[in-house]
């Protein structure tokens, strides 16, 4: 009995097949080269190419397990191949909308680049107007309505249409709710926590006077209570990574955001938004400072012995947070305001200013005069000084240096306040002269609001399951600057204003809610993460905007006549206004049921780089300087930015490159525009657009290039994994296997750098080699993720057993030299079980194996020959050479040979080079590519294919002679092209014999 027995299902015996069964098994494959996607076929080169980009995407997103499933996926589309055709639906859309242009979705970012012949001249993806560029989409009809209206004089635009008048159409919107269910938490070490959560559950106690924790919120107070440095003394890095007191620090802060909210809406309302800002800043700080100090008092926190000596401030102010942050991890958000109510008494009541920057300070005192700062830089780099000029339109001037610009412009500022005490004086005496301003009298409804406007606060308002009370805070949350400006009878009338404190309020809360969604996850699934896994971000004014989209705002917003309301501004505003008012109404409830729309939102935000970001991190990896300059247009309320990006290499060469966006966009949009736009030419190498390139974008594309060669180091795992990622320097045709895609992407990159760029860095040769090694056996491979199956159910045994024998064919290999040594070593063993029978093709064909091709012949053979040997039925051989490629057929009767053989050839052909294994109902046919030879390729060609050919040893070609050891063939036919048999156990069949 061996380890197949249970394991092998039976069925019917297949009916007779011709003798040439190979020939049917090598045709068939010819004929798949295409696959079928939503009714159109697409060759397996372009489906190759697709895979990698979504899954770059992906990657970006930090999404990692659908990049895995992509780009193992895209190692099933090789020429004969036969790929799932059951692929998920979140994949099949993104394939439809990449490859057939479906839709204009935000999530696809560079993936069209990757694949257009051509990239766009007269609208790049980065120069789109706003509403597309943006990721969310306005009706044709309205945006091309709102274009001719401005477009004709006033007088014009005032007639009335001859057109008929479109009925009015309520907009359809989702009413359902989910009730969020989350993983449970991870349990924190008890060798790592101790009894030390139990002191933190009673400072927690003694705090908000009675509380009794459960054991699972008692352990995770005891880890909140950890600093990094303790972390590290304790040696628990390794089961608890500091990016989980990273997380809990990011969560416990946006907590502590909306809890100071919370409280101040109640007491106080501010004319304008800034001022709510403002005061939020300073509240914000006191009471980390309050709550630092709290932690002190009750030695809370756990410090390693050299912190411990003289801890700063801000260790027992990141201690407070992360316990807060627990709190609202476990669901104790009423535990916490109560904490930080009872730590620091301004909570609930207006607090003395105290700690005001200068900067502000001066802001306010000099407001009427205006305030302009200029910077100057002295002395080395290692130890530069900065000076800071501050000057009024009165011509009142002080001057301050600092080590940095912003401690030179608070110098500055202090003895701009010092020189002129008369007029902060004056400045202090009128603030203290207006009374806080108290909260407003509760908004009520408009009374003739408009019937998209009704409809939609009524929408709203079942769909966050608000009553009917809400309106009023629905309707200003719908009401945008403009329209307060043009209709400011009609707002006080309904004691209304408009968003903007509000939007000011739901930027907090929607980061809160972000944060708990992320944190749950990331701490349900282990306490190892890293950081990209860690990373919390808030969201941006885009993804506010696409939230007020799927939220369909845009119909009930009221504006003015000249703002159509589908600016990414006002749709971000409007959709943060919406949440702060469901809080308002809810509270941390909200963490727990919420509508579909939101909770579908909160679920796909991406928590990843922007480009700028990304474009930073890939100049790291390459030793590049990046810096930005701007230049500024038009009038005041039009400003225009556009962004310069300089470039300096490792060699000191310097490029420069400047993006065109249409409109007035902000200094942040242009930066990133930019960043995106050096990134798209960057890609172009991969999809053959090249000779399309403008001279500026080929000069640098080249420069580019020059630098990653030049600038490459010895980068580690993580960063090749991200290296990876991107598809930095063609490695990621390597990992796919796309070796003609790296030959095409060689060849451009060679006709980019010049016939005289010939030499390839040994940190390139390196660089393939170790991503070859991450991508075939490392912990991401496909390799080690079946080696690690769980479980003892037969699927799981078949995947472990299959990653066996692949690491064995990759490492160590058989003794013999060639083919048929192989061959008739097992046919040795394997006949002494089973019937065999094997018909040598192969004749006076050349074959250049390499050394893992026998191991994977050996291991192949074995595989198949002990399912044959379990079910208690034959295995059947051929051999043949085809065009330099060996083809071997082993016929399996009475096996499932997908259920035995699937994972065995998938893994297979994943791991090994130019390895293709290929199951079908009755047999298995592996194909081993022969013609390695790469000296007729250029340096950089030849430096990728070498790295593809060696193992993870360096092991190529068998160069050894036969060992003496190696069992005689029983008949000399096999030599010759014949047929041969194992008598003893089973006749040769009739087919077989008829050659």
């Amino acid at each position: 009995m061996n380890r197949w027995v249970g394991i092998v299902s039976l069925r019917e015996t297949a009916p007779p097949t011709p003798v040439h069964r190979i020939s049917l098994a090598i045709e068939a494959a010819r004929h798949r080269t295409s696959y079928q996607l939503a009714g159109q076929i697409v060759p397996y080169a372009q489906m190759r190419s697709a895979l990698r980009a979504i899954g770059q995407e992906h990657a970006r997103h930090l999404e990692w397990g659908r990049y895995e499933y992509c780009v193992d996926l895209a190692g099933d589309f090789f020429d004969g191949g036969h790929p799932p055709t059951g692929l998920p639906s979140w994949l099949t859309n993104e394939l439809q909308n990449l490859l057939y242009g479906k839709t204009n979705t935000s999530s696809m970012g560079r993936q069209r680049a990757q694949l257009d012949r051509r990239r766009p001249r007269s609208s790049p993806a980065h120069q789109h107007p706003e509403s597309t560029r943006r990721g969310w989409t306005t009706d044709p009809e309205v945006d091309r309505t709102a274009r001719s209206a401005r477009s004709v004089p006033t007088s014009t635009r005032q007639r009335p249409s001859t057109e008929p008048v479109r009925s009015y159409i309520r907009t359809e919107r989702r009413f359902d709710v989910h009730d969020v269910t989350y993983s449970a938490l991870c349990e924190p070490p008890v060798s790592l926590v101790g009894t030390h959560g139990q002191v933190v559950r009673e400072a927690v106690g003694n705090a908000v006077r009675g509380w009794d924790a459960s054991p699972e919120v008692t352990a995770w107070l005891g880890l909140a209570a950890e600093h990094r440095s303790h972390l590290y003394e304790s040696r628990h890095a390794d089961q608890v990574t500091p990016n989980v007191l990273g997380i809990l620090d990011r969560l416990g802060g946006t907590t502590l955001d909306v809890i100071l909210l919370d409280a101040y809406v109640r007491w106080a309302t501010p004319r304008k938004s800034g001022e709510q800002s403002v005061e939020h800043a300073r509240r914000r700080a006191a009471a980390d400072l309050a709550l630092g100090a709290w932690v002190t008092d009750q030695g809370l926190a756990r410090m390693g012995a050299g912190e411990a000596q003289q801890p700063a401030r801000s260790v027992f102010e990141g201690v407070a947070r992360q316990i807060i942050g627990v709190l609202s991890l476990c669901g104790e958000h009423e535990i916490a305001r109560r904490l930080v109510a009872s730590v620091w008494a301004n909570l609930d009541r207006p607090s003395v200013e105290m700690g005001t920057d200068p900067v502000t300070l001066a802001q306010t005192a000099f407001r009427k005069e205006g305030l302009t700062y200029d910077y100057a830089e002295e002395g080395p780099d290692h130890r530069k000084v900065f000076r800071a000029s501050v000057r009024t339109e009165t011509g009142r001037m002080a001057e301050g240096t600092g080590q940095s610009k912003k401690a030179a412009r608070a110098a500055a500022a202090r003895a701009l306040l010092d020189a002129y005490p008369q007029v902060v004086a004056a400045a202090d005496a009128k603030r203290k002269a207006d009374p806080v301003t108290g909260p407003a009298s509760s908004p009520r409804p408009y009374s003739q609001p408009g019937v998209r406007h009704r409809d939609a606060v009524s929408d709203l308002a079942a769909m966050f399951e608000l009553g009917y009370g809400s309106d009023g805070l629905l309707a200003q949350a719908l009401t945008h600057v403009s329209w307060v400006h043009e209709n400011q009878a009609a707002a006080t009338a309904a004691r209304q204003r408009d968003n903007q404190l509000l939007a000011h309020h739901g930027a907090h809360v929607a980061g809160h809610l972000a944060a708990h969604v992320r944190a749950r996850r990331a701490l349900g699934h282990d306490l190892t993460p890293d950081e990209d896994g860690a990373r919390i971000l808030t969201p941006s004014d885009d993804d506010m905007a696409r939230l007020g989209t799927g939220l369909q705002l845009a119909e009930g917003l009221l504006t003015s006549h000249g703002e159509s309301g589908q600016g990414r501004t006002a749709a971000s505003d409007a959709a943060q206004a919406v949440v702060a008012a469901a809080w308002r109404v809810h509270g941390p409830r909200l963490l727990g049921r919420r509508p579909a729309v939101l909770d579908e939102w909160l679920s796909g935000l991406e928590h990843h780089h922007d480009p700028v970001t990304v474009l930073a991190n890939l100049a790291t990896t390459y030793g590049i300087d990046v810096e930005y300059t701007y230049d500024v247009s038009g009038p005041e309320h039009l400003t225009a930015f556009t962004a310069t990006v300089g470039l300096r290499d490792a060699r000191g060469r310097v490029h420069r490159w400047t993006e065109h966006l249409p409109g007035a966009p902000g200094k942040q949009e242009a930066k990133q525009a930019t960043a995106e736009a050096v990134l798209d030419i960057l890609a172009t190498p991969v999809n053959g657009v090249v000779d399309d390139l403008l001279v500026r974008e080929r000069d640098l594309l080249v420069f580019l290039l020059h630098a990653q060669l030049d600038g490459l180091g010895q980068p580690a795992e993580r960063q090749r994994a991200r290296m990876l990622a991107r598809g930095d320097l063609g490695t990621d045709l390597l990992a796919t296997s796309d070796t003609k895609a790296f030959l095409a992407w060689a060849e451009r990159v060679r006709s980019l750098l010049g016939p005289d760029e010939t030499a390839v860095p040994d940190t390139l040769r390196e660089l393939y080699r170790k991503v070859l090694d991450d991508t075939r056996i490392g912990f991401g491979s496909l390799l080690h993720r079946m080696a690690a199956s769980p479980g003892h159910d037969a699927t799981s045994l078949v995947r472990r057993n299959a990653a066996d024998a692949v690491r064995r064919a990759l490492s160590s290999g058989p003794q013999a030299t060639s083919v048929r040594d192989v061959v008739q070593a097992w046919w040795h063993d394997q006949a002494q079980a089973t019937g065999v029978t094997i018909r040598d093709d192969m004749r006076q064909e050349v074959f250049h194996p390499l050394l893992v091709h026998l191991g994977a012949l050996h291991e192949t053979l074995t595989w198949c020959g002990e399912a044959a040997e379990a079910a208690d039925t034959r295995i059947d051989v051929e051999l043949s050479v085809q065009d330099g490629t060996l083809h071997v057929w082993l016929g399996l009767n009475k096996v499932d040979v997908r259920a035995a053989c699937d994972d065995f050839a998938r893994v297979l052909s994943h791991t090994l080079p130019y390895t293709d294994c290929l199951v079908g109902d009755d047999h298995v046919l592996l194909r081993l590519h022969g013609d390695h030879e790469t000296a007729h390729h250029h340096p950089l060609a030849t430096a990728g294919m070498d790295a593809y050919i060696s193992g993870p040893v360096g092991r190529q070609r068998p160069t050894e002679p036969p060992s003496p050891s190696t069992p005689p063939a029983p008949d000399s036919s096999l030599a010759s092209g014949g047929m041969w048999s194992d008598d003893d156990l089973v006749e040769p069949s009739a087919d077989a014999t008829e050659e």
